[in-house]
């Protein structure tokens, strides 16, 4: 990147508080020469970002990072880049206002970003070609200001313009239109002459002399440091007008060639703050008036810090700086864990394989590694290495382990015997072994052991593990023999001295106890397999321990032995190298993908991995220093790690999940920001929802779950993926939410659900249904109004005819009846009875009238039809000389004139009663006829007579007898059959035969039923 390109668009950066001068300062020791002041983070084009001609970038309320270019704008979310081209002049500022909105500038107007699809869109400015604009500031009451050459501009969100600010005490006053800064309330611009504080929210104005400003910072609400054309410096006292110069400066005059830009300085801990310069990044001591450049470090090593183009401190304290490498960020209030590979001192000697850490009285730090061991001066940064020489004791180059006795360093390498080097004489020795024989078979067997650890023990003598077996190396004297408890010579791997000062081992065949004077076992457990290598103890209490193979497990001691239980699944499947308690209680564990940190009182487990500044290789078991100022070194085989427990706080980040895009079957579109809920037809059923985090300092930790509400009953996780497509989905109220987390455990939800609704197709719609449902009622109702008409005409058809049938039967019913009254009239004439045979004659012909005037229809009157009846007996009884008596009863209950009945029907009944049971009984018979309501739409008949009976009558042979009863009961029962068929009536005739006391036939009864 070429400064002087960019020179055009900026000058230099922000004054940021400065944590500390090391993230672990030792109490009274000089600072730290050369070692990293910051362990940075780092964005370049690996992340996708277009680096080269960056102006200035700032970060929004949803944490997006925003990246200004001349001609394009560039936004970033941790790990996808979305850029923005802008037509026109070139962009020289970018500002979020406090709703979000993007704004950016020229030299002739302003746009606003609107939406992803229509990009940045222009802004009104009134009288626009009076004046040239360049910075842009946002006030707390979310007011946007525009500077102008004209002075300043105030965006009405009403009328959607920006217009010119009148400011009566600025009155014609021409401005510098690339100086604008904002402290809380108040904007400050400046003129040739002076520098102006303007408080928005009182509406007043103060002028203090000073000569060309050209950049404008905070130290404080009251103080401000403006640098001038001439690149000088003065601290201004606004309420009081002081101007005093920054002392200082001119130590590193050839840094601050370029003038100095800030935005805001944060105080930390009394004087000491962070400058940001065109040459670099500086601490700066107000107290001592001292500059001193700052050391950052990235992945363990060191960057260079020569060049800043621009910067941003973000709310959350997050420092971002565009330098040569691309876009630093780190947070200066915040410490870290430090990381150290590839150290460049001013000595040389640094190896990256650390193996063994321990410290001496003087604070130094003892690095044993691969290629011998080195010392490291906290003091001034130096390295000292100590390289294997054939010509020395010191031969094998792999230093397994190290400790310090208080006066000397006791060093055990790979293989060979352990040594006793003097930092003082920096001379080496070896332990006295036993004389004679015993010490030569020792000598010998550890020139060819692989030894892996020294552990110091409470009483100051040295435990010493390896392969073949155990050694103990006495304090002061360095006497060494070797060890004889049972297992021994399991190739021990580490070690840990209980309370009552017994040892627990950890080998390569599984779990040892062994008695403090290192003469006895007292528990043995082979649970531990060859593949689960005890590689690290700590002690929980007396009884217990934590013991790291493959796998995390509690071991309690009991009577009987050991009693095991596995803990944290997380690292069920990882070698744990390392266990280590801080000070604050907290365990701290290494194992195969970083470090992590376990709280025992609220069960909570914090991931540390190369994100988190932890090496990107595995920890070396017994590779841990927890030094006498709170330091904790870890060694492994990239480098050191180094951090204080107690300032390592637990992670808080709360992640924004945001939806930021939607797409709508294969379209193009991307829509975001519809408004909710977004109605779609049946045919948009397949949707692609894009989501992401604003996550920068670890964003491959990030996982998601998603729920769509309407077709899942739960979390469906994601993994890393940041989108999801539904297909085929039925319509119907959705509603999408989706989440994320950095540890699979605390989850942060979107704060507002994406919802939408899929219409039904319109056959499947509500109006549609309702339509058919009506369609189809009127369907059926059209159906059921035809089929009543069919059976109408049906029945009516079947009464046609019906009535037809009656028709034909009255019309030979008739026939028969007259025949038999005129033959009685003519019997009448014979016998010259001219009075009897004209009142026969008077009442058949009124009969015969009656009978004319139903044979219409097929239903009659009652009270017609018992008319008819009567004159027909008293015509028959007249006829037979009144051979029997007659006798018609009607209940109260039947109303005969509201009552219709078919004609006729009784009649036949009648006359069978008459000529087959009365006229051939030797003495006078007697007819009885009752009619009654049997219930209410059932007429009961009863023709009762005393005559010879059914049985009797049978006897005799009178042909025109046989013949009346033939052609008269067979008529009636056909009559019947076709009231019952074609009139569904449930007409009935009973014949009963009726007995005297002897059992003798005493006549007839017939009931008809006949329904009304």
């Amino acid at each position: 990147m070429k400064v002087q390109v960019l020179k055009r668009y900026f000058f230099i950066t922000q004054y940021v508080v400065l944590v500390s001068l090391f993230v672990f300062t030792i109490p009274s020791t000089p600072c730290f020469a050369r070692l990293p002041d910051f362990n940075v983070q780092l964005l370049d084009e690996s992340n996708g970002i277009q680096t080269s001609y960056i102006t200035k970038l700032i970060k929004d309320q949803q944490g997006f990072l925003w990246l200004l270019s001349p001609r394009y704008v560039q936004r970033f979310d941790g790990q996808n880049v979305k850029r923005i081209d802008i037509q026109g002049e070139d962009l020289l500022d970018i500002v979020v206002d406090r709703t979000g909105t993007i704004w950016v500038s020229s030299q002739s107007g302003i746009k606003r970003f609107v939406s992803d699809r229509r990009g940045f869109e222009s802004v009104e400015v009134e009288n626009p070609s009076k004046t040239k604009f360049d910075r842009l500031q946002v006030t707390p009451d979310n007011k946007v200001w525009l500077m102008g050459g004209a002075g300043l501009f105030l965006y009405d969100r009403l009328k959607k313009v920006f217009s010119q600010y009148s400011i009566p005490a600025l009155k014609n006053e021409a401005f510098y239109r690339r100086v604008l800064h904002r402290e809380g309330s108040r904007l400050f611009f400046s003129n040739m002459h002076a520098l102006f504080a303007f408080d928005v929210p009182t509406q007043t104005v103060r002028r203090i002399p000073f000569e060309s400003t050209n950049a404008i910072s905070s130290l404080s609400p009251d103080t401000l440091w403006v640098t001038n054309s001439r690149l000088q410096t003065f601290e201004i006292v606004v309420s009081t007008g002081a101007i005093t110069p920054v002392s200082g400066i001119e130590l590193y005059s050839k840094a601050f060639s370029g003038f100095i830009e800030n935005d805001k300085i944060i105080p930390l801990d009394g004087q000491n703050f962070l400058v940001t310069t065109y040459r670099g990044c500086y601490k700066y001591d107000r107290a001592q008036h001292r500059f001193t450049r700052a050391i950052f470090y990235h992945a363990g090593n060191e960057i260079p810090n020569d060049e800043i183009y621009t910067d941003c401190y973000d709310a959350d304290g997050t420092l971002w700086i565009l330098c040569q490498q691309g876009i630093l960020f780190f947070r200066p209030n915040e410490p870290t864990i430090g990381w150290l590979r590839n150290y460049m001192a001013t000595e040389k000697g640094w190896n990256n394989n650390i193996q063994a850490i321990t410290e001496d009285n003087d604070g130094n730090i003892w690095l044993g590694t691969v290629a011998g061991f080195s010392r490291l001066n906290l003091a001034d940064g130096h390295i000292k290495a100590y390289y294997p020489h054939p010509e020395t004791l010191f031969r094998m180059p792999s230093v397994q382990s190290l400790t310090y006795d208080g006066k000397k360093l006791i060093i055990i390498p790979l293989t060979g015997s352990p040594l006793v080097f003097d930092p003082a004489s920096e001379t080496f020795s070896k332990p006295i072994f036993p004389d004679g024989q015993t010490g030569d078979l020792l000598r010998k067997k550890l020139e060819h052991d692989n030894l892996y650890m020294v552990y110091p023990l409470a009483n100051g003598n040295h435990l010493i593990l390896a392969d073949q077996s155990c050694y103990l190396l006495e304090k002061q004297t360095y006497r060494i023999h070797e060890l004889t408890f049972t297992g021994a010579n399991y190739i021990a791997q580490t070690a840990m001295e209980d309370a009552r000062h017994n040892v627990w081992i950890g080998t390569y065949k599984g779990l040892l106890y062994v008695r403090n004077d290192l003469r006895k076992t007292l528990y043995s457990d082979p649970f531990f397999a060859q593949n689960n290598t005890v590689t690290s103890i700590l002690a929980k209490n007396d009884s217990t321990i934590w013991v790291g193979t493959v796998g995390l497990y509690e071991i309690t001691r009991t009577a009987q032995g050991f009693r095991k239980k596995a803990l944290s699944s997380e690292l069920s499947n990882q070698r744990v190298s390392i266990l280590h308690r801080d000070v604050t209680g907290k365990i701290w564990m290494a194992a195969d993908n970083g470090l992590y940190r376990y709280d025992e009182k609220t069960g909570n487990t914090e991931w540390f991995d190369v994100w988190d500044n932890v090496q990107n290789k595995r920890l070396h078991a017994n590779s841990l220093l927890a030094s006498r100022n709170g330091v904790v070194y870890l060694g492994g085989f990239n480098g050191l790690n180094y951090f204080i427990p107690a300032r390592i706080k637990p992670k808080k980040d709360k992640l924004n999940v945001l939806i930021t895009g939607i797409q709508i079957n294969q379209g193009d579109s991307i829509y975001a920001s519809l408004p909710l809920p977004l109605s779609l037809d049946w045919k948009q059923n397949s949707i692609e929802i894009q989501y992401v985090t604003t996550y920068y300092h670890n964003p491959q930790k990030v996982k998601y779950r998603y729920r769509l509400a309407g077709l899942d009953t739960g979390w469906v996780y994601n993994g890393r993926n940041n989108r999801v497509r539904f297909s085929s989905l039925d319509p119907g109220d959705y509603s999408f939410t989706v989440a994320a987390s950095l540890d699979g455990v605390t989850w942060f939800e979107t704060k507002q659900p994406f919802v939408f609704i899929i219409a039904s197709p319109f056959w499947k719609q509500s109006w549609f249904i309702l339509l058919c449902v009506l369609l189809l009622a009127g369907l059926i109702y059209w159906l059921m109004r035809l089929r009543d008409a069919r059976i109408k005409r049906q029945i009516a058809l079947k009464q046609q005819v019906a009535e037809i049938e009656m028709k034909a039967l009255r019309a030979q019913m008739n026939p028969h009846f007259i025949f038999n009254c005129l033959n009685s009239i003519n019997r009448y004439i014979v016998k010259s009875d001219n009075a009897t045979a004209s009142l026969y004659l008077t009442r058949f012909a009124k009969l015969i009238r009656l009978i004319l005037d139903n044979s219409n229809s097929s239903r009659v009157l009652l009270s017609n039809e018992l008319e008819a009846l009567k004159l027909y007996m008293e015509m028959e009884a007249l006829r037979f000389d009144n051979k029997f008596s007659s006798q018609l009863t009607v209940a109260d209950n039947v109303y005969t004139d509201s009552i219709e009945v078919p004609s006729l029907i009784i009649q036949p009944y009648v006359e069978n009663a008459i000529w087959h049971g009365l006229l051939h009984k030797e003495s006078n018979g007697h007819l009885s006829i009752r009619i009654s309501m049997e219930d209410e739409t059932m007429l009961h008949c009863e023709v009762e007579d005393n005559g010879i009976g059914r049985q009797k009558a049978s006897e005799f042979k009178s042909k025109s007898a046989t013949n009346k009863k033939s052609l008269g009961m067979k008529l009636t029962e056909d009559r019947i059959q076709v009231l019952n068929q074609y009139a569904s009536l449930n007409a009935s005739v009973d014949i009963i035969d009726l007995h005297n006391a002897n059992n003798e036939p005493a006549g007839t009864k017939v009931i008809i039923k006949i329904p009304v």
